[in-house]
């Protein structure tokens, strides 16, 4: 039975407490809740029990163990779901004497992710707790979903609209990241005719998941990529049906021969090579104009060796020396060959480009080699050279000096080996000329796995 005088003491800590705190839980040596003291009645049910409804539990739980044992811990946030609707607390305690006091404060609105309004995004985002249920979403990205016929009448939790449509594991990804380190992820969503790409940051206990549609500029990047390969297409033409011509006249000597001689066996093994001579210039020409977007293993020979016959036949067309070195190698590549083949052609049409006006010392060297698991393919011209100031700005797009270029031909390229896994490396020399390197990482026999691949 309590004493006369404790009631009044009772009424003056409940006061001090809704001064100081919105919420005072009382526990006592067994960690059992004796008082809860709060102004509002559908918190002081639920604070009752703490295991049960403050969250994270597990850390509420080595919150409240550390207390009792005496440990001076500093504030904690955890959430607690009222009517459905999530309150966030920063919590502090301490032991006094048997008994355990935790006193909560409510998080204002400007320190939490949780309170934006997701309305007012650009683009489509949506916000979770930390155990993965959808709060809210904004319009954006209910129309996004629409598009994509993602039914939205799924479960809050995130997890399980993995199995309503994919885009929802690159969710789960993103969450898992921002749950495991609290930085901000980062993930992409790809289809042949969507790219999305879906970012999240987290102020440790909500997380916000944004998508930004890159569909659009990957259209875009493949307009420009594919106007690269046919301005290239059509600048080695010339040279293509200029070495055509050599195998042409061979052949027209030898049937002019056989009518003479009337024997036709005598020359049949020469016209047929270069017949197939003349079908392989073909089929490389064609195969730089090919849009095929997927890689596979080859050697790098086969690669390399494709394209001496433009580059000789191109460099003779322009009265340019052209000198290569190829080292051979049991190794593969694991690359689009026709997208490699538009780089090195547009490498060299640049080099060309570059003799405009130099009579003397116009040379085209291409080297390729094996060097710490790299095969390294090294273009390099007499010309010139580029100056500083405009070596920094070499990548930037749409940047050129040329009347007619169109600057995308550096960055694409760039863009192109870095996808496939690989470094584009330019130095240059005023005076002497420029070297152009590009490094493709090689695979042995047993073991062609590119990386990324389970």
């Amino acid at each position: 039975m309590k004493k006369v005088n404790e009631v009044p003491q009772r009424e003056l800590f409940q006061e001090l407490i809704h001064l100081s705190s919105e919420f005072c839980i009382i526990l006592d040596g067994e960690l059992q809740v004796i008082d809860v003291i709060t102004k509002e009645p559908r918190l002081s049910r639920l604070l009752y029990h703490p295991f049960h409804h403050l969250t994270p539990c597990k850390e509420v739980k080595s919150f409240i163990h550390a207390i009792a044992n005496g440990t001076v811990i500093g504030l904690k946030r955890f959430s607690i779901t009222v009517d459905g609707e999530d309150i966030l607390f920063d919590c502090k305690g301490k032991k006094v004497d048997d008994n355990i006091y935790v006193l909560g404060n409510r998080v204002k609105e400007s320190d939490t992710l949780r309170f934006f309004d997701l309305n007012k995004f650009p683009i489509p985002a949506m916000m979770l707790n930390k155990q993965g249920r959808i709060l809210k979403s904004n319009t954006h990205l209910k129309n996004l979903h629409k598009q994509m016929v993602i039914n939205e009448n799924t479960s809050a939790y995130i997890s399980t609209g993995e199995n309503t449509h994919p885009i929802y594991s690159k969710y789960c990804v993103v969450f898992s990241q921002l749950s495991l380190t609290n930085r901000d992820a980062y993930a992409e969503y790809r289809t042949n005719d969507v790219r999305l790409v879906i970012k999240g940051l987290t102020d440790g206990d909500h997380i916000l998941i944004m998508v930004k549609d890159e569909s659009f500029q990957e259209r875009y990047e493949e307009l420009l990529s594919y106007q690269q390969q046919m301005q290239a297409v059509s600048q080695i033409a010339a040279g293509v049906a200029h070495e055509l011509r050599n195998p042409l006249s061979v052949i027209k000597g030898f049937i002019q021969l056989s009518k003479l001689s009337n024997n036709l066996d005598k020359y049949y093994d020469t016209i047929y090579s270069e017949m197939d001579r003349m079908n392989k210039i073909i089929e490389d020409f064609l195969s730089i104009s090919r849009k095929k977007m997927d890689k596979r293993y080859l050697q790098p020979g086969e690669l390399v060796e494709s394209m001496l016959m433009i580059f000789h036949s191109e460099c003779t067309l322009h009265d340019v020396e052209f000198v290569h070195d190829i080292q051979e190698t049991e190794a593969y590549l694991y690359v689009n060959d026709q997208m490699i083949k538009q780089v090195l052609i547009n490498i060299m049409r640049n080099a060309i480009e570059a003799y405009e006006g130099q009579e003397t010392n116009r040379m085209f060297y291409v080297s390729a080699l094996i060097k710490h698991d790299y095969y390294v393919i090294s273009l390099k011209d007499c010309g010139p050279g580029i100056p500083p100031h405009l070596l920094e700005k070499i990548d930037e797009p749409f940047f050129t000096t040329k009347n007619s270029g169109t600057g995308i031909g550096i960055p694409l390229g760039r863009q192109i080996i870095e996808e496939h896994n690989g470094l584009f490396e330019i130095a240059s020399v005023c005076g002497e000329g420029t070297v152009v390197t590009i490094k493709l990482p090689i695979y042995t026999e047993t073991a062609r796995k590119p990386p990324g691949l389970n």
